[in-house]
């Protein structure tokens, strides 16, 4: 047996849409299908988590890859663009209970008794996080940046940079390269 989903079972998970080349593993775990859309050329490996809870929606692009132990939880929508990649263990928060204890927290608690703080986290075209990152509600990564390993990521970061560090800063800018390389790499595969 494949370690992968097959095109027929993929078809029965109740995804909203998934391209070509798509290969999920068995032991990912993923709630509300009918909400996430899969582009072409996409690997999502082991013990992966995607969720898109509440209201939220998942978008992954073409060419993106989701690391071992990824962990994805939209509540207020993700997205990932072309070229982009989670590497293992990254952690991606689309909201987060208040912790100033003014509130309860947790989603056992109900609604009125706590304060969640949410916000669409958008990966832009190219952009990598690297391994065992945390990245909080709200957050967009710009176009072709990298994020370090053992990030944490608490506000927006521009594109073509390099951040590393909790919470993520600018290191130095990231070559323009990568994206001749993805549109050869797109031309190819397509």
């Amino acid at each position: 047996m494949n370690s992968f989903y097959s095109e027929e079972e993929l078809g029965g998970l109740g995804l909203k849409s998934f391209g070509h080349d798509v290969k999920i593993s068995r032991k990912t775990s993923i709630y509300n299908p009918e909400r996430i859309e899969i582009g072409s050329h996409v690997r999502i490996d082991d013990f992966c988590v995607i969720s898109a809870c509440r209201d939220g929606w998942v978008r992954i692009g073409s060419h993106c890859y989701i690391g071992a132990m990824g962990f994805i939880e939209a509540t207020s929508g993700f997205e990932m663009e072309d070229f982009t990649t989670l590497a293992a263990r990254v952690t991606v928060y689309g909201g987060s209970d208040d912790y100033s204890g003014d509130y309860l927290t947790n989603p056992c608690v109900p609604e009125r008794f706590r304060n969640v703080v949410s916000g669409r986290v958008t990966l832009g075209a190219h952009s990598i996080v690297g391994t065992c990152s945390v990245v909080l509600p709200g957050v967009t990564i710009g176009k072709g940046s990298a994020v370090g390993a053992f990030s944490l990521v608490t506000a927006s970061l521009p594109p073509g940079g390099i951040y590393v560090g909790s919470p993520a800063r600018f290191l130095k800018k990231r070559t323009d390269e990568l994206f001749t390389l993805g549109e050869a790499a797109r031309l190819e595969m397509d």
